[in-house]
């Protein structure tokens, strides 16, 4: 298998047109998920500490 090379960006640009759009769309998606993830953990571990605070 060949190797990729910077090269290729210049020979076909068709290829890599909306790349940048579909890098910044992935990375917004990735930061939404991960904020409502935090969003849902912090509680949820509240919640877990504090009943196994009382079952103890």
């Amino acid at each position: 298998m060949d190797k990729n090379c910077r090269s290729d960006v210049a020979a076909f640009p068709e290829l890599f047109t909306g790349m940048e759009q579909f890098i910044e769309e992935l990375a917004a998606g990735l930061r939404r998920t991960g904020f409502r993830l935090a969003v849902l953990a912090i509680p949820g571990c509240a919640l877990l500490l504090f009943a196994l605070h009382k079952a103890a």
